[in-house]
């Protein structure tokens, strides 16, 4: 990332913390930009306190002792476990680095202190809390968990070392949890940012037909279920009843029509003709009457979503009615219960079960972490990303115009992103038998280190290119109409390599400045495409040629040997 750009996380914690603690905290100094900092520096401490201690606003922001004799310690905070948390905390502008050794040996000997109850060492806000501190230690069940929040990356080594050595001093054989140390970076705030965000779980009774069961590895419910407990489901929790799934409603496919069609002209035939449906959930119980023969039970699901089925779902909810639900439409339905940490497996289940029908290479992309992250990410500031295919709301953009648009962006010496994304963009995302999850191709494109922010500029370079491709086409004819007409791609990867360092921006959205300058330059560099294309007999289409790596590739080395002379 340049120099002086925050990172997008940082942009959207500070703005939460403003929104959430300002005018309650006051921030101290002699500038204004000390005062920013020190605001931020306590909101940081109180925000952690009220996601990871249970304290309400007013109790974190009395919390803190920050100022004069503090000993590192910036908020101090007794919960109703008689847990004592202490916090430091430091606010980066940078949102990178981290805290310096001399402030965590500092923030270390506070700790130490304070397990000492030494107490006439710190100030006069620390002297306050003595009454809940001498409660909580004389309880006999106090735990420490000594904090330091900050907005910088991982935590080095020579850090950690001198924390877990005062673990290790304080921690007895009959009390060996006695003292924990937490490091909370931005990584972290951004995840319970992110966290709040999300849907509550569903929980939900359904009641199971001649069903059986698995115990192990998995617990495993089957069975056959009513179509119109499938249909109350969905019109109660809607498309968040699929967050698990690789794929939202398809609409109006063949194979959503046939299941319409028996639906509506024979429901009694539908457990026959359907696949059924699979969820995962996190738990499920019986509840209720108990039946030895299982010819029917109540069973209580939580955290239930559908990974495979929600074309089935969908069309239910449409197509079920009075009439047809009277003859008993019924559907087989399968519930595997996973601990909540057993993500990869649920994904494989996701994976292989998605691969018993017809499921493009793309949809996969819905099981990648960082899929979810960019899109909540992005939602926070407004934008729509829809990585899930589907009918969905109006997305600011979708998957496939991501990949077009890295595709351009990466490094690619042999254009062959770029004649992939123009030939088909679908195969951006191919996956060859017994390949990972995702292909290498995909990993190239969706980098680990790719940010929110650098997506959504990228993306909206992309568009703007292409708006002034369609403009320039509608003012031109023969020849250069055709060139225009299938140069996107590799224009927009020139464009990208003349204006890289337009991307990192503080800005989520581009600035007027920075739109123009991608409209300028995309005009002139399509000058430049048509004049060094015509230089050469290619034999063959101009769709043709912007379809060939090899062909892009004599026709990049030409653009820019003339971009460079210019």
């Amino acid at each position: 990332m340049a120099e002086g750009i925050k990172p997008h996380e940082l942009i959207q914690l500070c703005k939460l913390l403003d929104t959430r603690f300002g005018g309650k905290i006051t921030g101290t100094g002699h500038k204004q930009i000390d005062r920013e900092r020190n605001f931020y520096t306590k909101a940081l401490a109180a925000y952690f306190l009220t996601q990871e201690a249970g304290a309400s606003d007013d109790e974190a922001i009395k919390a803190s002792i920050d100022g004069g004799q503090d000993h590192g310690i910036d908020s101090v905070y007794v919960d109703a476990t008689q847990t004592v948390w202490l916090v430091q905390s430091k606010y980066k502008d940078s949102g990178a680095g981290e805290v310096e050794l001399a402030e965590v040996n500092k923030f270390v000997d506070g700790v130490k202190d304070l397990a000492k109850q030494k107490y006439e060492r710190f100030n006069e806000h620390l002297r306050a809390k003595i009454p809940a501190l001498n409660s909580a230690f004389d309880s006999g069940v106090a735990k420490v968990k000594a904090v330091l929040t900050y907005t910088g990356g991982a935590l080095g080594d020579d850090k950690r070392r001198v924390m877990s050595d005062l673990e290790m001093a304080l921690n007895q054989p009959a009390d060996p949890s006695f003292l924990k140390f937490i490091n909370f970076g931005l990584t972290s705030f951004h995840r319970i940012q992110l966290d709040e965000h999300l849907p509550i779980p569903i929980t939900a009774e359904i009641v199971l037909e001649n069903y059986g069961h698995i115990g192990e590895p998995y617990l495993c419910y089957f069975g056959s279920i009513t179509g119109s407990q499938l249909k109350s489901l969905k019109v109660q929790h809607g498309e968040k009843l699929f967050d698990a799934n690789i794929r939202h409603f398809q609409g109006s496919t063949v194979v959503n029509q046939d299941i319409s069609e028996t639906i509506r002209n024979n429901p009694e035939h539908f457990f026959y003709f359907n696949n059924g449906v699979t969820f995962i959930c996190d738990a499920i119980r019986p509840v209720g009457p108990r039946d030895e023969t299982r010819s029917k039970g109540k069973f209580r699901v939580e955290n239930l979503s559908v990974i495979n089925g929600a074309q089935t779902v969908s069309s239910l909810a449409v197509d079920l009615n009075e009439e047809t639900d009277a003859k008993n439409v019924r559907v087989l339905a399968t519930f595997i219960a996973l601990d909540t940490d057993l993500e990869e497996f649920g994904g494989k289940v996701t994976r292989f079960r998605n691969n018993q029908n017809t499921v493009s290479d793309i949809d996969f992309a819905a099981l990648d972490e960082n899929q979810i992250q960019w899109a909540q990410t992005l939602q926070q500031s407004g934008i729509v990303y829809r990585y899930k295919s589907g009918e969905l709301d109006q997305a600011d953009f979708d998957v496939e115009i991501a990949a077009k648009a890295l595709a351009c962006w990466v490094t690619d010496s042999e254009c062959k992103f770029i004649a992939q994304a123009k030939t088909d963009p679908k195969k951006l995302f191919s996956r060859l038998a017994g390949e990972e999850l995702h292909s290498s191709t995909y990993q190239n494109l969706f980098k680990d280190s790719l940010q929110a922010r650098q997506l959504w500029r990228i993306v909206q370079i992309y568009q703007l290119i292409r708006e002034s491709l369609k403009s320039d086409a509608r003012q031109s004819t023969g020849t250069d109409k055709d060139i225009i007409a299938n140069s996107l791609m590799l224009l927009s990867h020139i464009v990208y390599l003349k204006i890289k360092s337009h991307i990192d921006h503080n800005d989520l959205n581009l600035s007027l400045l920075h739109s123009n300058l991608v409209r300028t330059t995309a005009q002139a560099i399509t000058q430049v495409i048509i004049a060094e294309y015509k230089k050469v007999n290619w034999g063959k289409t101009a769709a043709s040629v912007f379809k060939n790596a090899a062909d892009l590739k004599t026709l990049k080395s030409a653009v820019m040997a003339t971009l460079a002379n210019a």
